[in-house]
């Protein structure tokens, strides 16, 4: 019997709410079994957040790093310290999920120059893919359908809207806070999970505004409690995808979002989600989801079919099949 080819995973794994980190959890978790794996982290110590993950920190006082097999950088935000020369990977891939062309430039003229190979790109978007002069293949971040679930949410005598992010003050738009006052306003229920400390300092004397500090309540008891999910970010952060989304579509939630964000390109206005330009927009179609229980429905619906097609036994294997393939 032949061993299972030997893949490093490498993110600094601390926030718990940090699309990057869940990526290459949900990456171990589909590749596990079939691969020796091991997420490698930085000095830091991880967030408890990822139980049940084969992790080890990089220490290269300790002479620990990866070293062999299969690199997998998921993301080029961080930096990449002189362990890289004494690797000797048999192939590099370099996930790209943050809008920051000259950073992935640095990493694969790294990768080349220390590793004497040509480095491969995942791209998180097509969107994101079309803005750099590289070639590479467009991999869905891989949401747990099984973890995100629908439920039943008729007979609810309120309407619940919610937003989870990391709490960075770039993943929240500066109209975000009146949005939310004129949502009060009109009777809506509003949790950010994710809220931003001044944004947890801001009183809202109805109570139904809740404003909560990332990583206080689980991502999937978060969604089960809502009736709407709501996302857009600052103008200063290009969403390349935004997998919060499609963990709320997999939820079964209605989704209103912004058309910037890349997962907005799997919506199609009116039928699995809802899509707006301005603030005006936004609060204009909440309302309508408030007061329409059967279109809260029926995008639900549509939603999690797109999650289930979006992410799918045949994309699932088609992504391990790549992570497994030798040099």
């Amino acid at each position: 019997m032949s061993a299972l080819p030997k893949i490093h995973l490498v993110n600094p794994m601390l926030n718990p709410s940090g699309g990057s980190e869940w990526r290459t959890a949900s990456l171990y978790r589909q590749l596990q079994g079939s691969a020796d794996l091991q997420v490698w982290h930085f000095r830091e110590a991880p967030s408890d957040a990822f139980t049940g993950i084969r992790m080890k920190g990089i220490d290269t006082r300790r002479l620990s790093f990866p070293r062999g097999g299969t690199l997998v950088f998921i993301g080029v935000y961080f930096n990449i310290s002189h362990w890289i020369r004494l690797a000797r990977p048999s192939r590099v891939i370099l996930t790209y999920n943050t809008p920051d062309p000259l950073r992935l430039a640095e990493k694969v003229d790294l990768i080349r120059k220390t590793c004497g190979i040509e480095p491969e790109i995942v791209f998180c978007s097509q969107e994101l893919a079309d803005q750099v002069p590289y070639r590479g293949t467009v991999e869905p971040s891989l949401v747990d359908l099984e973890a995100f679930v629908p439920v039943d949410r008729s007979g609810r005598d309120s309407f619940r809207l919610g937003r989870l992010s990391r709490d960075a003050p770039e993943k929240h738009h500066p109209e975000d806070m009146e949005l939310y006052r004129h949502l009060d306003a009109a009777g809506c229920e509003i949790d950010v999970l994710g809220a931003t400390a001044a944004m947890q300092a801001v009183p809202f004397p109805s109570g139904r505004v809740h404003m909560r500090p990332i990583g206080s309540v689980k991502a999937t008891d978060f969604l089960r409690s809502l009736d709407c999910f709501f996302y857009r970010t600052s103008p200063q952060w290009a969403e390349p995808w935004g997998r919060v989304i499609i963990e709320a579509m997999a939820s079964g939630l209605p989704v209103v979002t912004d058309r910037t964000s890349g997962a907005s390109s799997v919506i199609e206005h009116g039928r699995n989600g809802l899509l707006f330009n301005t603030t005006q927009e936004a609060l204009d179609l909440l309302m309508r989801v408030k007061a329409e229980p059967e279109l809260r429905q029926s995008l639900g619906d549509a939603a999690r079919a797109t999650a289930e097609n979006l992410l799918s036994d045949e994309v699932r294997e088609t992504v391990k099949a790549f992570y497994l393939k030798p040099a």
